[in-house]
This record gives structure tokens, C-alpha cells and sequence, in this order.
């Protein structure tokens, strides 16, 4: 018996570090490098599961009546699947660089985008400004993302999403 009350009051702090450690990434999170573009809502309202496969792989505006605060940004999504899925792997499903154009972002600046231009790469949604930004970064997506990675962290102390 006393061995399943430690077993238990381990697993109970462990939980309460987990927790802690997810207050405190909440509370370190800068929103001011976001690009929230239209009325604080993140991607102008696309679904950011809809980029993906298991979203349909075909961007889809969000309901708003389907919404999430995640850690400060705000996020619409075109059905409750969606929205579960996101919830299971948020950093996934986040746009990289906090929603600004990756190109911009590897170049050192911050554009906002055209949510309908876009490149899923592995597990990383980038987006651009334009279909020619689009076309340089697609040209070297390593070498862009390694740049682009660096000047977000630069930027915003956060490590880029993988």
C-alpha cells in the first residue's frame, strides 16, 4: 500500500511540474511578435489544421464559433476534428516565425502574408507574402529555414517549431 501512495504522490508532482512548466512557456510567450492580422485572429481566420493532411491538406477558413486561445493567439477552425487535432499537437499545427512570411523572416524582416500561399515542409507550415517569395524560399528550404529559425529565436526568444 505505501508503495502505491509514493507511486501515486510522484506521478501527483510530476504533474504539477508539467503544469507549472506550461504556465510558465504560457507566460514567457511575447504575442507582440505575432502576426494576429485581422480582428486577433491568426492566418486572417484559415484553419490552421486544413494545411495538413489530416486537416484536408486544403486551406479552409475557420468558424468563428470554433475558436481557441492558444498561449495568447487566437485561432478560428472549419470543424471540432480540426480543433481536437490541434489541441493534441498545437506546435505543429502553428504557423513558424508567429505567422509572418518565412522568406521575410529568413531575410531578418516581418511581412505579413497571404494565408493562401503557403509550403508544408515535414511538419512546419511557412507562408509568404507573395507567390515569388514563395518561389525563392521553396528554391533552398533548408538554408531559408535555418536562417529564417535563427532571427525568430533572435526575435522572439522562442525556438523554431519542428
Amino acid at each position: 500500500m505505501k508503495t502505491i501512495l509514493n507511486i501515486i504522490s510522484v506521478l501527483v508532482v510530476g504533474a504539477g511540474l508539467v503544469l507549472s512548466s506550461t504556465a510558465t512557456a504560457q507566460a514567457l510567450r511575447d504575442v507582440s511578435n505575432y502576426n494576429n492580422m485581422q480582428g486577433d485572429v491568426a492566418l486572417l481566420g484559415y484553419d490552421p489544421v486544413s494545411y495538413f493532411k489530416e486537416g484536408g491538406e486544403k486551406p479552409t477558413l475557420g468558424d468563428k464559433s470554433i475558436a481557441l486561445n492558444y498561449m495568447g493567439i487566437n485561432y478560428h477552425f472549419a470543424n471540432l476534428k480540426n480543433l481536437e487535432t490541434f489541441k493534441l499537437n498545437a506546435n505543429k499545427y502553428e504557423p513558424t516565425y508567429g505567422g509572418y512570411c518565412a522568406y521575410a523572416m529568413a531575410k531578418g524582416a516581418k511581412i505579413t502574408i497571404d494565408p493562401l500561399v503557403y509550403t508544408i515542409h515535414g511538419n512546419r507550415a511557412h507562408f509568404f507574402v507573395s507567390k515569388r517569395a514563395k518561389a525563392f524560399f521553396d528554391a533552398d528550404v533548408m538554408g531559408f529555414e535555418k536562417l529564417a529559425d535563427g532571427f525568430w529565436k533572435m526575435i522572439s526568444g522562442e525556438e523554431p517549431r519542428l
